[in-house]
């Protein structure tokens, strides 16, 4: 994913974030989410996608959860500021911090076995196989997941420019 990439609200999974962008090109559809308080630079989490996508449940970070139309989601563009490692916007050669490990007691400590932490950077070297391989940054250690650990990983974007060390 590059910088500022935007992208539709409806390509996000839950556990995802991202920053409303555009309400779209439909005044009236706009205008119903202007009133229910999202517009351009609201920060949505998605909670939960209904199962044949109908809705999606989003929580806009001041403690207002609210559920959106299909019409409504396919209206907006947004930029992805945090998602599963699972998510297809996962990118090989992005850097992303680990913000959240969402497993039990065995999985925390596989992953600290194999130096997965919150807050720990980490780039994808190869998006799309199975297993994902990733490379932890700060100590160039690489590391396979499968599907079902990779799926327990919330990560944030990282831009380039704001890993540099001072």
């Amino acid at each position: 994913m590059t910088r500022a990439q935007h992208m539709p609200v409806s390509s996000l999974l839950a556990e995802s974030e991202c920053i409303i962008r555009s309400l779209g090109s439909d005044d009236k559809t706009a205008q119903r989410l202007a009133q229910m308080g999202i517009l351009p630079g609201t920060h949505l989490r998605i909670i939960r996608v209904a199962p044949l996508g109908g809705t999606i449940e989003v929580d806009d970070g001041q403690g207002q959860s609210f559920a959106l139309r299909q019409e409504e989601v396919a209206a907006m563009t947004c930029e992805p500021v945090v998602i599963p490692l699972v998510s297809k916007l996962v990118t090989e050669g992005q850097i992303y911090m680990i913000r959240d490990l969402r497993g039990g007691k065995n999985f925390q400590q596989r992953m600290a076995d194999v130096g997965l932490h919150k807050g720990e950077l980490i780039q994808i070297r190869e998006a799309g196989v199975k297993p994902m391989q990733l490379l932890l940054v700060d100590t160039n250690k690489q590391v396979s997941l499968g599907e079902g650990e990779a799926r327990k990983i919330i990560v944030e974007v990282i831009r380039h420019d704001s890993t540099k060390k001072a």
